[in-house]
């Protein structure tokens, strides 16, 4: 087996075969093309996967004190738009973390993060 980066003439394949996927029927392989990201396909003779992956950033957050709600508050409304920009002159395209604080995850939404499966969060930069 081996892998090799996508190229132009992987499009009839993936196209195919997500077509025919009841997980990804609704997925365009320009999904797997877009700038930013990176997929590999993994062979023998024949295609066998697409493995598409892009830069994330998975964060831990620890306040000093969780009932210093306005501080708090204040010092991530203050501070996540250049600690966007920073992640983004890294190269992060994503952000992602876990929490189990609803007042937390409430919070963040109004950031622009939305919460995908159980307690995990995302946000898309730029």
């Amino acid at each position: 087996m081996n892998d090799r980066w996508i190229t132009p003439e992987d499009y009839d394949t993936l196209y195919f075969s997500l077509k025919s996927d009841q997980y990804h029927k609704n997925t365009l392989p320009e999904f797997f093309y877009q700038p930013g990201t990176f997929c590999k396909v993994y062979e023998e003779d024949t295609p066998i996967m697409f493995v598409r992956g892009m830069k994330s950033l998975r964060l831990d957050i620890q306040f000093v004190n969780n009932t210093d709600f306005e501080r708090n508050r204040r010092a991530m409304k203050e501070n996540f738009p250049t600690f966007v920009e920073n992640c983004k002159k890294a190269g992060f395209q994503e952000l992602v973390f876990n929490t189990s604080s609803p007042l937390l995850k409430r919070f963040c939404k109004k950031l622009g993060f939305r919460e995908v499966e159980g307690d995990e969060l995302r946000y898309q930069i730029g």
